[in-house]
């Protein structure tokens, strides 16, 4: 983005957001801006103890420590460029596919968009770029992979299922329509935190350590269920 216009959009955020809050909340209790960092230390330090008593997992701390290294890394590209492939696949002279892929998040690779030319299809080309993909996204340290398709596009729902992606959910898109939305997980424990949510009976040391110690409120919970 231009730097000129990022600082303008910067400013006019600031001048909005002062203007809207200037009374604070109820024009008696006042708003202070803080970073991030800030945030969530006021959080687990005086504010946890509030929150409802929801099953959540630290997502950094279900990582191994090579991917906690490589996550930090793509932190860095997430703050101020997001990585983009945009990728022409030829044939000699011939454009006969193209592949698009982003840093949709920190640690997650969204398989924006991909087309291959008729006259090249049920050869192979997608297969590959999708085994090649993960590849990619697991030396670049990326711990989910996701995608999203029209519910009716069978062959590349059914490919992506073959190669581990799982159905994560189902929006109506205003402008796009249904989307069906894929998962692929580069990490085990984050694989079976999904695996929970779904219903399946699975869990993990990782999970239990970082759950913000509602584990240990459900594990007592479950101890005094009589039987």
């Amino acid at each position: 983005m231009d730097l000129i216009l990022k600082k303008e959009i910067e400013l006019e955020n600031n001048y909005i957001f002062n203007d809207v809050f200037k009374n604070g909340i109820l024009d008696k209790y006042s708003i202070e801006k803080v970073d991030v960092d800030t945030y969530w230390d006021i959080y687990y330090r005086e504010f946890i103890d509030h929150y409802p008593n929801e099953m959540f997992f630290t997502r950094e701390e279900l990582l191994d420590e090579k991917q906690k290294k490589l996550r930090l890394k793509l932190a860095l590209t997430s703050e101020s460029n997001n990585i983009c492939n945009n990728l022409v696949v030829r044939d000699k002279n011939k454009i006969i596919a193209l592949f698009r892929g982003e840093q949709k998040d920190i640690d997650v690779y969204y398989m924006r968009n991909s087309v291959v030319h008729s006259d090249y299809r049920n050869k192979g080309l997608y297969s590959d770029y999708l085994k090649k993909i993960i590849e990619y996204c697991k030396r670049m340290g990326f711990v989910e992979i996701i995608s999203c398709h029209t519910p009716c596009n069978n062959k590349i729902i059914q490919a992506k299922l073959k190669k581990d992606f799982y159905i994560k959910g189902l929006e109506t898109h205003t402008e796009y329509g249904l989307n069906l939305w894929l998962s692929h997980f580069l990490n085990e424990d984050l694989k079976k935190a999904f695996f929970f949510r779904c219903g399946m009976v699975e869990y993990t040391k990782k999970m239990f350590q970082n759950s913000e110690g509602n584990s240990k409120k459900l594990l007592d919970k479950l101890n005094n269920v009589s039987v």
